[in-house]
């Protein structure tokens, strides 16, 4: 249900902007998710039955009405999530406005498994490997796995490319005992 919800707030926000403002709404929305996770008393404040929700729209007004003046169904749009106590699912909103945004400019998306998180050049120069070998650009979230020893796997529509280390010492394993019976 909650997939489907968000689902739904992402379609209304793509809808409402033109081609050429539904980039500018990725960078906001990732700006304003961004916001809500690094200050917890902001989205508590947002978040509360307490506060009214004319106040809560003034304070998205007095918040981000400059900064994203070019997107004007922008600040609408968070009022009507904030109006209906759903700030909390804004993360889900905005990857699956990400994805709608991403797949209507031809960008697959992915993950990139690796031992320790990767700097954005890391991340891009990977974005741009894979996508060479695909035939299309490619756009990776990078995910922290402990389980691996070192290197990278990526999953991108339906394909993996394991890079990991252990992967790397598996076929050296295979490679060493091919021709050994067990």
């Amino acid at each position: 249900m909650t997939n489907e919800l968000c689902q739904n707030y992402a379609s209304a926000l793509y809808g409402m902007l033109s081609p050429s403002e539904r980039e500018e709404a990725v960078v906001a929305l990732s700006s304003v998710v961004k916001d809500l996770k690094e200050e917890p008393a902001f989205e508590k404040l947002l978040s509360s039955y307490s506060v009214s929700a004319e106040e809560k729209r003034r304070i998205l007004e007095d918040v981000y009405g400059k900064e994203f003046a070019k997107l004007p169904h922008f600040i609408p749009f968070l009022k009507v999530v904030s109006d209906h106590h759903r700030l909390r699912l804004l993360p889900d909103i905005y990857l699956a406005y990400r994805s709608l945004v991403h797949e209507a400019n031809g960008i697959k998306e992915g993950i990139a498994y690796s031992a320790v998180r990767l700097d954005e050049k890391e991340l891009r120069s990977i974005e741009e490997g894979i996508g060479k070998k695909i035939g299309c650009k490619v756009s990776l979230t990078n995910i922290v796995d402990h389980r691996l020893l070192g290197g990278v796997k990526v999953a991108v529509d339906g394909k993996v490319f394991d890079g990991s280390l252990a992967n790397k010492l598996a076929g050296l394993h295979r490679t060493l005992h091919g021709g050994i019976p067990s």
